[in-house]
This record gives C-alpha cells, sequence and structure tokens, in this order.
C-alpha cells in the first residue's frame, strides 16, 4: 500500500496509489524507451529534483514497477529500467497523451521539449487499424531530431543514420499538429511546416495518424 493512499477499494483507485503522485508517470514514460542511468533520468525530466526523483524511483521500486540493474563489465554503474508490470502501463501513458492531444497547440515559453517526447506522440496517435509497408520518418525540431520506424504492428525509435522516406520540420508545436492530417495543407501553406521525401510515402504517412478526439 502507498504511503498515501486513497483508500478505496476500487481498481483506480488503487492504480493512482501505486502512480498517481507527480513525476511517476513521467519516469514510466521515459523508461519505456529502454533502460537509463539515474543522471539520465534527471536530465531528462529537468526541472525535478534530485530528491523528489529519488524518491519517486524507491516508490516505483517497492511496488514492482522499476528496477535497478548493474551494468556488465567492462561498464560501471546501474540503470534503472520497467519490469514486466511496468511496461504494462504503456497503454496508459498513450491513453494520456491521446486525452491530451489539444494541449499541446500552444507552448509555453518555459516549457521543455525533448525530440523523444514527440516520439511518444507518434506512437499514440497512430492508428491501429493502419496498413501498408512501413514508413521511415524523421522529425526534425530546433531542439533535435528523433527518426522512427511506423509498420503494421509497432513504432519505433531507429538510428538516424537509417533511411529516411519522410522528414517533417518545424517547431514542436507544428510537428505535434501535423500529425493530424487534416491541418497539414495549412502547415505548409504558412510556411510553419516543411515536407521532404518520397510523395507515395508522404501519402502513406497522412493515412496512419488517427484524427484527434471530437471535443465537445
Amino acid at each position: 500500500m502507498a504511503s498515501r493512499s486513497y483508500g478505496q477499494h476500487c481498481a483506480l483507485a488503487k492504480s493512482l496509489d501505486l502512480v498517481g503522485d507527480r513525476w511517476s508517470l513521467l519516469i514510466v514514460r521515459d523508461l519505456l524507451d529502454g533502460p537509463k542511468r539515474y543522471g539520465d533520468l534527471l536530465a531528462g525530466l529537468k526541472p525535478i529534483a534530485t530528491d523528489m526523483l529519488a524518491g519517486r524511483l524507491r516508490d516505483l521500486e517497492k511496488h514492482g514497477l522499476v528496477r535497478k540493474r548493474s551494468l556488465p563489465k567492462p561498464a560501471t554503474g546501474s540503470v534503472y529500467e520497467l519490469t514486466d508490470d511496468g511496461r504494462a502501463l504503456e497503454d496508459v501513458v498513450n491513453a494520456f497523451a491521446r486525452w491530451g492531444r489539444h494541449l499541446l497547440e500552444t507552448r509555453e515559453p518555459r516549457d521543455a521539449v525533448r525530440p523523444e517526447w514527440l516520439a511518444r506522440a507518434v506512437r499514440a496517435f497512430v492508428r491501429e487499424d493502419r496498413s501498408g509497408p512501413d514508413t521511415v520518418v524523421r522529425l526534425v525540431t530546433p531542439e533535435g531530431a528523433t527518426t522512427m520506424r511506423i509498420g503494421r504492428h509497432s513504432v519505433d525509435t531507429v538510428d538516424d543514420d537509417t533511411a529516411v522516406d519522410v522528414t517533417l520540420t518545424g517547431d514542436v508545436d507544428v510537428l505535434a499538429a501535423a500529425m493530424d492530417p487534416g491541418r497539414v495543407p495549412a502547415l505548409v501553406a504558412d510556411g510553419k511546416l516543411n515536407i521532404d521525401g518520397d510523395p507515395r510515402a508522404v501519402r502513406r504517412l497522412a493515412k496512419v495518424f488517427a484524427p484527434p478526439r471530437v471535443r465537445a
């Protein structure tokens, strides 16, 4: 039982007992990309305080969602990684991303940006019923770039030297908006979004993203 429990015999309440604290799901989000050293987590989750990160990792370890593993020699140190229960939270993380999709339309000046967060958005926003051949897309922002392979059954981050079918370039809020195919023509016309690549791949890419939910 978490130290701060809702005290309700409800699956949602008991889940929030474990991952409802501030920063917990963001730690899970970053570890979904693979094991990370403590220092890498601290840098990626900035402005989290080091004592807050240490405390959240202890809680997640205690409840069997994260484990700490020593690196094999000749490497030194240790990494944190998700357990099977922790990785099962990916659907939860993606559901939150889809729910808050419209919140990416504007960016506060002090908001941090990391290219890998756009990769998470790609994973959350693709259609489950997508079809056709794999498409490799590179998302380029002023803060950096990430390259993804979108297949019928998976979406994977790949090395930057992988051959790319389509490159999308723009600010992070523009690239997030471009995951709604209906907005792409206006973004291109306004000069906010640049698309470079095989026209057939561009058309394929437009079909893999699900439209955002209709808001009342």
